[in-house]
């Protein structure tokens, strides 16, 4: 989570200027291409719903030329999809600028009902990047802050790879445990 798209310096919670809040996303071309990502963010974002405010403006940033091309090219191929105009789509293709990385506090937002884990995490990495970016942090964010029905036989194989404390570890077993059952 941060903060980009405009061009206030060093932007925070309190004082984004013209910047939005977004995510950035590290991902593999070989495994999963652009365009492939954004129809997995058309699949789930309501295109056409405006946000007036800036801050949680509804956008696409992109961070070269050919990321333009293909997310001007998914938004008209999203709007087709829905029956309606480009020009309806309320999401915009911007470019990123620069890219800051929020609070820590606002990394990893479900954990903070987990006080244990989040402690753990905070002092395991210890500053907002380095939270951001943790896969185990992301992982387990995803899984305790989901509704979703997940597999959480898979969890309870990939947790002792996280490298918890035991008595995290069993925490976490036993609120998978009761998410099975």
């Amino acid at each position: 989570m941060g903060y980009c798209g405009g061009d206030k310096e060093k932007p925070n919670y309190y004082s984004l200027g013209d910047q939005t809040e977004a995510i950035t996303i590290d991902y593999d071309p070989e495994v999963l291409s652009y365009d492939e990502m954004l129809n997995l963010f058309w699949n789930g974002h309501r295109c056409d719903q405006i946000n007036r405010s800036r801050q949680y403006m509804n956008a696409v940033f992109y961070r070269n030329e050919e990321q333009r091309k293909i997310g001007e090219a998914s938004l008209v191929k999203e709007a087709a999809r829905r029956g309606i105009s480009a020009a309806e789509v309320q999401t915009k293709i911007l470019p990123m600028k620069t890219f800051t990385y929020a609070e820590g506090y606002h990394q990893k937002y479900y954990l903070t009902r987990f006080s244990d884990v989040r402690g753990f995490l905070n002092e395991a990495y210890p500053d907002a990047k380095s939270l951001a970016d943790s896969t185990v942090a992301t992982r387990l964010n995803a899984y305790l802050g989901s509704g979703m029905d997940l597999d959480w036989e898979i969890f309870l194989k990939e947790l002792p790879k996280y490298g918890l404390s035991e008595e995290l570890e069993n925490l976490l077993a036993q609120a998978a445990k009761r998410q099975i059952n």
